[in-house]
């Protein structure tokens, strides 16, 4: 039996990442305070939601690679292979994705509709490079449809809670 298994941490992919998000930030919206402390609070996020959901990437090689087929590699069926803590965490972790669209929408004419669809996009994404990570060098992180749903109800719930705080804080005031 030969191969290998390697696993890359979080620190040397996460730092880079996180130098270079925030000096495009930073140099984008240079100008306004209110808007650089939103896009750095985003910039946050998003590193927090990729360490949480690709990484440490498991890189296996050799006789520890591939041994299930690539179709196996996610889990195709929703709602009835749904694991509940798995499903609110996914909730969860999608809330503040809400509140930061809620918070950027200075016209307030974004919609729920609006918000489910970036939710998902960005869902798809991370389950896309989950499930070619896995296929292509063994990771270990499955892909699921059910965290699509999940998180895509976690971004639409974060997005009208923090409309519904809103309101009732101006009208209040």
């Amino acid at each position: 039996m030969s191969g290998t298994q390697t696993q890359i941490p979080a620190l040397p992919v996460l730092a880079p990442l996180a130098v270079i998000l925030f000096a495009a930030v930073g140099w984008r919206l240079r100008r306004t305070p209110g808007r650089l402390l939103l896009g750095g609070a985003a910039v946050a996020y998003a590193l927090a939601v990729v360490a949480v959901t690709l990484l440490p990437l498991q890189i296996a090689t050799g006789d520890y690679a591939n041994q299930i087929p690539w179709y196996e590699k996610g889990n195709w069926l929703p709602v009835i292979t749904i694991d509940v803590v798995t499903f609110v965490a996914n909730i969860v972790m999608f809330v503040p994705l809400g509140v930061l669209l809620a918070l950027g929408d200075r016209t307030r004419t974004r919609t729920a509709g609006n918000v489910a669809r970036i939710a998902l996009a960005c869902s798809a994404t991370v389950e896309i490079v989950q499930f070619l990570t896995n296929v292509l060098v063994s990771s270990g992180r499955q892909a699921d449809v059910n965290d699509l749903i999940a998180n895509t109800l976690g971004g639409v719930i974060g997005f009208l809670a923090w409309r519904a705080v809103s309101v009732r804080v101006v009208s209040a005031t």
